[in-house]
C-alpha cells in the first residue's frame, strides 16, 4: 500500500495532542457533508419540478406534433393521411386561438383549445379535471367545454355537479383580430358585430398550473372550427407512436416524408424556454453551492496547518529516514482528500436518504397545491456529479495548499 496514504489514514483517526485539531477537522467534515447533502437535495428538487412541469404539459399535448412551417394553420385533411402511417397509433387535430369568453358582465380574453373527444384519451386532461367534471367512458364529454380553474373563478362559475352553465365564446370575423377591436364596447354591440360567437355548455373545470388555468378553455374541434371560421383547418396535429415505434423513430420517419410546408416538434421543444430556465436555475444553484466548498476548504486548511504543527517531529523523523519532500506533501494531501471524502460520503448518504424519504413519505407537504408534497427525483448522474465536484474541488485545493504549507513550515521537506 502507498506509504504516504497509510500515514495519512493513521493521522486521520489517531489521537492528536490538541483537541482543537479534532474540532477543526470535525467542522471541516461537517461543512463538506452539509454542502454535499444540500447539493443532492436541491438538484433532486429541481429534477422533481422539471418532471412535474413535463407531466402537467402532457395534460394538453402529446409528445409529438406536426405543424405548419409557416402560417398558423394546416389542412385538416392531413389528419387522415397521418393516421394511415404505420408508425402512428393516433393522429388528432388541434385548433388553438385567442377568443373572448363571457358569461355575465365584462368579457375576458382566453385561449380556446379545440380537439376531438377521442384525442382526449391520449392526453392527461382527464386526470386534471376537478369539481363538476363529467367523463363518458375514456373520452371527455364533448361538445361540452372545460375551463381552467382561474377562468372559473374569474367568471364566478358554480361548481355544483348539476349546475347548468353556458358560456358565450366569440372570435373576430375573418380578416380581423382582437387587437383591431380595441376600444369598442361589448355592451352596445360595437365589438360583437365584428365577431362570430357560439354557446358552449361547461361540463367541468380543470387545474394544471396557474398560467394555463387562467387562460385556457377546452372545447370540441368542431366547435372551435365553427367559432373561428376555419372548418377545414387545424393549428397542429398531435400524433402518438404506434406499438414498436418510439418518438425518435417516428419523428425521423415523418421528417423524411412530410413536405417542406410541414414540420415536427416535440413537447419539450414547444416548452423549451421553460425547460431551459429550469436547467439554468438548477446549475446556477449548483455553482453557488460549489463555491461554498471553498469555505470548507479553508476549514481544511486550518485543520492541516494545525496537524502539520502537531506532527513536525514526525515529519523530521520521516525526512531523516529518507522520505522525500514530495512524499511528505503527499501525506498531508491525502489527509485533506480523506477529510473531503468522509464529508462527501456522509453528505451524499444523508442527501440521498432525505430525497428517498421525501419521495416515499412526502415529508415536506404543499397544502392547497396541485401536488400533495414537494416533488423530487433522484438521478444517478447528479450523485456522481456531486461526488466528483466535492472530491475534485477539495482534492485540488488541498494539494495546492499542502504544497505551500510544507514548503513554508518544513523547509527540509521542500
Amino acid at each position: 500500500m502507498n506509504v504516504p496514504f497509510r500515514i495519512a489514514r493513521r493521522y486521520l483517526w489517531s489521537r492528536k495532542s490538541q483537541r482543537l485539531i479534532h474540532l477543526v477537522s470535525g467542522i471541516s467534515v461537517f461543512v463538506v457533508a452539509a454542502v454535499a447533502a444540500a447539493m443532492i437535495a436541491i438538484l433532486s428538487a429541481f429534477n422533481g419540478i422539471e418532471d412535474l412541469v413535463e407531466e402537467l404539459f402532457s395534460s394538453l399535448d402529446t409528445e409529438l406534433a406536426v405543424l405548419p412551417s409557416e402560417g398558423r394553420t394546416i389542412s385538416a385533411r392531413w389528419i387522415d393521411s397521418l393516421q394511415a402511417h404505420p408508425g402512428i397509433a393516433h393522429a388528432g387535430g388541434v385548433l388553438e386561438q385567442d377568443v373572448v369568453v363571457r358569461r355575465q358582465g365584462e368579457p375576458m380574453v382566453c385561449t380556446l383549445l379545440g380537439f376531438d373527444p377521442q384525442h382526449a384519451r391520449y392526453t392527461g386532461l382527464a386526470e386534471r379535471l376537478i369539481r363538476g367534471a363529467t367523463l363518458r367512458g375514456d373520452t371527455l364529454g364533448m361538445p361540452c367545454g372545460y375551463v381552467g380553474l382561474g377562468i372559473a373563478r374569474e367568471l364566478r362559475l358554480p361548481f355544483e355537479a348539476d349546475a347548468a352553465v353556458t358560456l358565450t365564446v366569440a372570435a373576430p370575423k375573418r380578416g380581423r383580430s382582437l387587437g383591431s377591436m380595441k376600444g369598442r364596447s361589448f355592451i352596445d354591440g360595437g365589438a360583437e358585430r365584428m365577431m362570430v360567437s357560439g354557446r358552449l355548455p361547461v361540463c367541468g373545470t380543470f387545474s394544471i398550473n396557474a398560467d394555463i388555468d387562467a387562460r385556457t378553455i377546452v372545447g370540441s374541434l368542431g366547435f372551435a372550427q365553427e367559432v373561428l371560421q376555419r372548418p377545414e383547418a387545424v393549428s397542429r396535429i398531435e400524433v402518438v407512436p404506434a406499438t414498436g415505434w418510439n418518438q425518435e423513430q417516428l419523428r425521423a420517419a415523418l421528417d423524411g416524408a412530410l413536405p417542406p410546408t410541414l414540420k415536427t416538434r416535440t413537447r419539450r421543444e414547444k416548452n423549451a424556454l421553460i425547460h431551459a430556465t429550469s436547467r439554468a436555475e438548477k446549475w446556477a444553484t449548483f455553482a453557488i453551492l460549489s463555491f461554498i466548498l471553498v469555505v470548507a476548504a479553508f476549514n481544511i486548511l486550518a485543520a492541516l496547518t494545525m496537524l502539520l504543527l502537531d506532527k513536525r517531529r514526525d515529519v523530521a523523523t520521516l525526512t531523516a529516514m529518507g522520505m522525500t519532500g514530495r512524499e511528505v506533501r503527499q501525506v498531508f494531501s491525502w489527509q485533506g482528500l480523506l477529510i473531503n471524502a468522509v464529508g462527501a460520503i456522509t453528505g451524499i448518504g444523508i442527501g440521498v436518504a432525505l430525497v428517498l424519504l421525501q419521495d416515499r413519505y412526502g415529508l415536506v407537504r404543499l397544502e392547497g397545491a396541485m401536488v400533495p408534497a414537494y416533488p423530487v427525483a433522484l438521478h444517478a448522474t447528479d450523485v456522481l456529479g456531486v461526488a466528483a465536484v466535492v472530491l475534485g474541488v477539495g482534492g485540488t485545493f488541498s494539494a495546492v495548499m499542502v504544497a505551500y504549507l510544507v514548503r513554508r513550515m518544513v523547509p527540509d521537506a521542500g
